[in-house]
């Protein structure tokens, strides 16, 4: 005997699951992945440093606004 007011929610998974599942499936995939990298922990951090990525990020930045400063110098054709 079930009540009107309880539903079976057997057929779908909430929202709440579908999240909790991709943080944990997440975080498996990356252990697994530190794991069986083929650098070693202090390798992968200099490779994985905030002061790269950002040095990367500008340089790609200088080289776009670059190129967009002389695509304006060429003329229509």
């Amino acid at each position: 005997m079930s009540s009107e007011n309880e539903k079976c929610s057997c057929s779908g998974t909430s929202v709440k699951e579908l999240v909790l599942g991709g943080i944990i499936g997440g975080a498996i995939g990356a252990s697994i992945a530190l794991l069986f990298a083929p650098k070693s922990g202090v390798e992968m951090r200099r490779d994985l440093s905030v002061k790269e990525f950002v040095d990367s990020g500008v340089e790609k930045v200088k080289q776009v606004a670059t190129s967009l400063l002389h695509k304006d110098d060429e003329p229509f054709s």
